[in-house]
């Protein structure tokens, strides 16, 4: 247990096995890699850490009172890149949260789908009349990056540098820091334009950037990274998700067959993916005054990883976690956080994998995955993902009309996220 290493290539090879066994042997346990690390395997445990904001703190520079600073954030070790909010706490995290909470909501989600079904459709009507696909760089990478800009109100020619960009950060691909770097440049430049020639749209980036903090214009720098952070949970996350469970359904023909009978199960059945597949391996806290988890004191400045994944498989909540099932009800999975954190996006993911699950049924029912050519990320420190996932599939006909010159969806003019 002492020597738990969730970047290790052994973790991405068996984190379910490996969870099972800190779950059984001890929730709290403790690594000593990465400069020593509680791990939370158990459920309850998660969920008491997840809704205690004021004992377990996201921000970092945490001042222990020794002369020590604490690094903190919510990934282990400490991400080079700052995280937004994400690595904030109230009451802070919740005033900048309620800026753009409002175009998260579930009715915000709901009058966007139209402009998602243009989306979903597009991708597929690229590769439809091919009768071959990769998953990953033909849907999991351009759409959930295509929606996320979209949805922000950023420039939809960029989706192909940011989706690769966070797509090879996410495990750590050599190099993926520098382009990292240059994507924080990029999102600067289109900061700058649009405080210089703000389009009053309504987007997500136009109240941000009409937003204060303190009386003030948000500055710069921060909306920099809120942006950032924004892309970094829209993106990956859900390149992931689709990834893993196209290739659930490739094994698992008996239940694509049961989806299919009934599209009305899609919403229970996208909800249980998520549980399942758990896309997001996991979240820190830091230990901000002494308290007791699971039996276990921890003091001030310990760091502890949350095992969303290990938390999505407990026994105690679930019954048969290992086990997918469709229609699971109720399904109180941690996959979006709880509490005062829970990721804002928590209605967006859920509607776009729903539409292209649709898309996916009515338009290439029979798709196949070429399993030796299927290539996972190496090592699975954030995101559960593949890099590669080769199909074929009966071809059929392209439904959406006329492509730009440039190779983007048509109608783009005024995105339906400000609408």
């Amino acid at each position: 247990m002492d020597q738990f290493d969730h970047h290790s290539p052994e973790f991405a090879e068996s984190w379910r096995e490996q969870y099972a066994g800190l779950r059984a042997a001890c929730p709290m346990a403790h690594s000593e890699k990465h400069g020593g690390f509680f791990v939370a395997t158990d459920y309850q445990a998660i969920q008491q850490i997840l809704h205690d904001p004021q004992n377990f703190v996201c921000g970092r520079d945490l001042d222990l009172g020794d002369g020590r600073i604490a690094s903190g954030g919510v990934t282990v070790p400490t991400n080079a890149v700052r995280m937004g909010m994400m690595e904030m706490d109230p009451p802070r995290s919740q005033a900048l949260r309620k800026i753009i909470s409002g175009r998260f909501t579930k009715r915000a989600v709901q009058e966007y789908q139209p402009r998602m079904q243009q989306l979903v459709s597009w991708c597929i009507d690229k590769v439809i009349e091919s009768g071959s696909i990769d998953f990953v760089d033909d849907i999991a990478n351009p759409l959930p990056a295509l929606i996320t800009l979209d949805y922000l109100g950023l420039p939809l020619d960029r989706w192909e540098f940011y989706a690769t960009t966070l797509h090879k950060a996410a495990y750590r691909e050599k190099g993926s820091g520098r382009a990292v770097a240059s994507m924080l440049d990029d999102i600067r430049a289109t900061v700058r334009e649009r405080r210089a020639h703000p389009l009053d749209d309504g987007s997500v980036l136009e109240q941000l950037l009409s937003g204060e903090e303190n009386g003030e214009p948000i500055s710069e720098d921060l909306a920099v990274e809120l942006i950032f952070m924004l892309l970094n949970g829209g993106i990956d996350t859900t390149t992931a998700l689709i990834a893993n469970s196209f290739l659930y359904f490739d094994d698992h023909r008996d239940q694509w067959e049961w989806l299919a009978e009934d599209h009305s199960r899609l919403p229970a059945a996208v909800d249980e993916l998520i549980r399942y597949t758990s896309p997001s391996t996991g979240v820190a806290r830091t230990v901000a005054q002494p308290v007791e988890v699971a039996g276990v004191r921890l003091d001030i400045g310990d760091r502890v990883l949350l095992a969303l994944g290990s938390a999505n498989a407990d026994d105690q909540v679930f019954d048969n976690p290992n086990e997918v099932q469709l229609d699971r009800a109720p399904n109180r999975h941690l996959s979006f956080g709880s509490g005062v954190h829970r990721c804002l996006g928590a209605f967006v993911a859920p509607a776009e994998m729903a539409l292209l699950l649709q898309e996916v049924l009515n338009r290439m029912p029979d798709y196949r995955i070429d399993r030796e050519k299927v290539v996972a990320y190496p090592t699975i420190p954030l995101v559960n993902g593949y890099i590669a996932m080769p199909a074929t599939f009966t071809p059929g006909e392209k439904v959406v009309a006329g492509v730009l010159a440039d190779d983007l969806p048509i109608q783009l003019g005024t995105s339906a996220a400000s609408r």
